[in-house]
């Protein structure tokens, strides 16, 4: 299987992932807590569009999340609980979708260009190669997905 068959697989097993754990779910929904000091789903939702933002800037494509709303879910950010600022969940998951389909039509058209170095000004993973970069923040990806079955499964509980 080729390097890029095997990304586009990953991105579609964690946008289905996405999809499934977000049906018939309403934004209130997305603001729900776990105990603890844990992520409600909007938060965890929002933190991989950003994450896909820098995939994207990794091939010098246009990011998707704008500045404001960045700045409520990059890394260190304020949990955000019911009563916060917050994205909505219906703008969170369509720029996932728009994320996934930028990331995988450009995966399809350019598979030979993995080996190419990140942009050098890139804040994460400066200087490495597409294929470095997409490991890393797909794992990462990958790793928040995970929660979105528990903050699913409080959120039908809550219904």
């Amino acid at each position: 299987m080729r390097q890029a068959d095997v990304f586009t697989l990953l991105f579609r097993r964690n946008q289905d992932a996405i999809l499934r754990a977000t049906d018939g779910l309403i934004h209130s929904d997305s603001l729900l807590q776990l105990p603890g000091n844990s992520n409600c789903l909007n938060w965890v939702l929002g933190h991989v569009a950003v994450y896909r933002d820098a995939m994207l800037a990794g091939i010098c494509q246009p990011g998707l999340v704008d500045a404001s709303e960045r700045k409520l879910y990059n890394y260190g950010s304020k949990r955000i609980v019911a009563g916060s600022e917050a994205v909505r969940l219906e703008r969170l998951l369509e720029v996932l979708e728009d994320g996934f389909e930028a990331l995988s039509g450009w995966l399809e058209s350019n598979p030979a260009r993995l080996e190419d170095s990140t942009p050098l000004d890139l804040d994460i993973r400066r200087g490495a190669t597409v294929t470095e970069h997409f490991a890393v923040l797909c794992w990462h990806e990958s790793n928040h997905i995970g929660e979105l079955h528990a903050l699913r499964e409080l959120a039908l509980l809550q219904a």
